[in-house]
């Protein structure tokens, strides 16, 4: 099974699943994200971005097949998440401003309506999207 499949099996619904969480308890949300502050002094907020990024890492360095979209928004999604737990490693107290100004922003719907629209596409794309292969050409020369 090609490998760009297998990854959005796993990564879309866990998308979705997210999408979810957060229409049924935006508040949680709304609470992590102004707790961040107290959190950033933690062993866990040391350590879980460390985790992070050698999973992006690990996602970037994958051979997925550079011709569907699925695979093209794997790569932008794994550079756009080492750069960001790059970030928040190097500079975690910027990255929680920067975050405090973002939820002032409403950017809560962005990420719900992200995570719902690429989840829904890696679901599809993994579990529903057809494969067209175009059988070779086999014909058989004349006068043989």
């Amino acid at each position: 099974m090609d490998l760009t499949k297998v990854v959005s099996k796993i990564i879309g619904p866990v998308l979705l699943l997210r999408a979810a969480s957060i229409l049924i308890d935006r508040g949680h949300f709304l609470e992590i994200l102004r707790g961040l502050d107290r959190e950033v002094a933690t062993v866990s907020f040391s350590i879980f971005p460390v985790a992070l990024l050698m999973a992006f890492i690990s996602l970037a360095l994958l051979p997925l097949d550079s011709r569907s979209r699925a695979a093209i928004l794997l790569r932008v999604i794994a550079w756009g998440g080492i750069l960001k737990t790059s970030a928040l490693i190097l500079f975690p107290h910027a990255v929680v401003a920067k975050v405090h100004v973002l939820e002032q922003a409403g950017m809560l719907n962005v990420v719900l309506a992200a995570c719902f629209a690429v989840g829904a596409y890696f679901t599809w794309f993994g579990y529903f999207a057809s494969v067209t292969h175009k059988p070779q050409d086999a014909s058989i020369p004349s006068g043989a």
